[in-house]
């Protein structure tokens, strides 16, 4: 048994979040898992099957000493190394700095481990990773506005693990699953010779960005009810929570149902109710771990591309990609509940996908597997299929980069959601990739002049400062030059010797990596005339048929 430490110094959601990934590795019966959480997180860690013990971290308490004007900041330090001081004392197999914080790296890297999963530093202060999926994780999607991958899948291709979907991932009570069970189906069956569809509504984040305004979310639970469909109102045990739910339940006169519980009784709620309608909270991840289908209305800075629903039975509903920028700055007055309603209605089954209508500005996605892993495609409302199709190819790229993954799936997936613009999308991709191999032959050119002898170090930095700035480009170039600058950062060598043999080493691995984003546009391409070839001569077939006919 690998003896392994989870650091997840987050905050709820990702705790839950973390409950895939322990589940994996419980299922594969090789590791022993513990966890490293704040301590006002540790009800939820508590919640997770699979965890061998818990340690936590009084971050209050830290924080308090280190900003008290009374005690000196060692003593914080001192408090800071009690509360280590179990995790320290211990040798580890493996750990997984899951958070990927600063605070989260320093104690990774001090721990004493024989491995280390995910970014740690050096004694130099370096960035260091196991594997590319650890960059791609910090260096790279964090520089990219709408991410290709999961955070869920890099976690799990870190760590060289298949997805489980098997057993319950959350502890749960048998008396609270009883008397869940017993007052939803109350309500279930209230009405003679029915029974009604019951919908749980999360009310409130911690960040304002990402709620759902109470006048849309007054028009939702009135339009559910016009349907027959009983809504719960979902919220913490805080007064604030309390106050705001009170607001909403004077509007129905005091008529609607409020469930108040904390993480360890909500999690039987949620298995008992037949969806749940939530902005980005630590309860998406929570319905996810049950399989309860979820509508995600993401909203503000909700990051749904990097840490969404991930439940194929759910639904994401989001502003369309273009006018977002997943930040607090983000705009949603022009909401609508009729859309809302609808995601709600098809999640249920009470509304076909052919007559199921998405208002303007707003994109309805459904999350789906391929061999990279978890990621969302836009059924429904506006898009910007440049956009889409090249969160597509990205996965491609990464696939058949990370995971040496072929398959059809995504040039399928790209053909039904190409417009008119993808032949410009095209263009651009092919017309980047020309640029971005000059400025990189550029470079190793200059390179080699240097290890000749050549006075050619001016020629040298001039070419390898183009080369980084394509970091800034808005094509799949991006990628390999995000990559390329993370893994020059890390170099570590002390003779320049050295350094520039290693430096030319990445140079050429990224030529590697540009000629694998040649291939993909390639593949794309043969795939997208071969659709249109077969799509002609079957409209001409069709048309003979029918000639014929009459």
């Amino acid at each position: 048994m690998k003896k392994t430490l989870v650091v997840n110094l987050r905050r709820f959601g990702d705790i839950y979040s973390s409950a895939h990934l322990v589940n994996s590795m419980a299922q594969k019966g090789e590791y022993e898992v513990s966890l490293l959480v704040y301590k006002e997180f540790e009800k939820a860690a508590l919640n997770i099957e699979g965890v061998s013990h818990i340690y936590t971290i009084d971050r209050k308490r830290v924080i308090t000493l280190t900003k008290s004007e009374i005690f000196n900041n060692g003593y914080a330090l001192e408090e800071l190394e009690k509360e280590l001081s179990p995790i320290m004392s211990q040798e580890w197999d493996q750990t997984i700095n899951y958070s990927n914080d600063r605070v989260s790296t320093h104690i990774a890297s001090t721990l004493n481990s024989k491995e280390r999963i995910g970014l740690h530093f050096t004694n130099k202060m370096k960035n260091q990773y196991n594997s590319d999926w650890g960059m791609l994780l910090n260096e790279v999607i964090t520089e990219m506005e709408f991410s290709p991958v999961h955070f869920n899948d890099i976690y799990h291709n870190m760590l060289g693990l298949d997805y489980n979907r098997e057993n319950l991932r959350l502890k749960t009570s048998a008396n609270h699953n009883e008397n869940a069970f017993k007052n939803i189906n109350f309500l279930r069956n209230a009405e003679e010779g029915k029974v009604k569809k019951i919908v749980g509504i999360q009310l409130f984040t911690s960040e304002e960005s990402k709620n759902i305004p109470e006048k849309t979310i007054i028009e939702v639970i009135e339009k559910l009810h016009e349907r027959d469909i009983v809504t719960m109102l979902l919220i913490a045990p805080t007064e604030d929570e309390k106050e705001r739910a009170q607001i909403i339940n004077d509007h129905f006169e005091g008529r609607l149902v409020s469930v108040e519980s904390d993480f360890h009784a909500l999690t039987s709620v949620v298995i008992n109710l037949d969806a749940l309608i939530t902005p980005d909270t630590a309860i998406k991840h929570l319905s996810d771990l049950v399989e309860t289908p979820c509508l995600e209305v993401s909203l503000g800075a909700s990051p749904f591309l990097k840490q969404g629903s991930i439940g194929e039975q759910s639904l994401i509903l989001s502003r369309v990609l273009e006018d977002r920028t997943f930040s607090k700055n983000d705009l949603h007055d022009d909401l609508r509940a009729d859309d809302i309603v609808n995601s709600t209605l098809l999640l249920l089954g009470l509304k076909s996908f052919k007559n199921t209508e998405i208002g303007s500005n707003y994109t309805l996605y459904r999350p789906y597997r391929d061999a990279l892993g978890t990621s969302y495609f836009a059924i429904k409302g506006d898009l910007n299929t440049e956009l889409e199709v090249q969160r597509l190819a990205l996965r491609m790229y990464l696939a058949k980069t990370l995971n040496q993954s072929e398959e059809n799936t995504f040039c399928e997936m790209i053909q039904e959601i190409k417009g008119e613009h993808f032949k410009r999308w095209m263009t651009n991709e092919k017309e980047a990739v020309t640029n971005i191999t000059k400025d990189l032959l550029g470079a190793i050119r200059s390179l080699i002049q240097i290890s000749e002898g050549a006075n050619q170090s001016k020629n040298f930095i001039n070419s390898l400062g183009h080369l980084i700035s394509h970091c800034e480009d808005s094509t799949m170039t991006m990628v390999p030059s995000l990559f390329l600058r993370a893994r020059l950062e890390s170099i570590v060598s002390n003779k320049i010797e050295d350094s520039v043999k290693e430096v030319e080493a990445q140079l050429y691995k990224m030529k590697n990596e540009l000629q694998k984003v040649y291939e993909v546009l390639r593949t794309i391409e043969e795939y997208s005339r071969e659709h249109e070839a077969n799509s002609a001569i079957e409209n001409r077939v069709t048309n003979r048929v029918q000639q014929a006919i009459l």
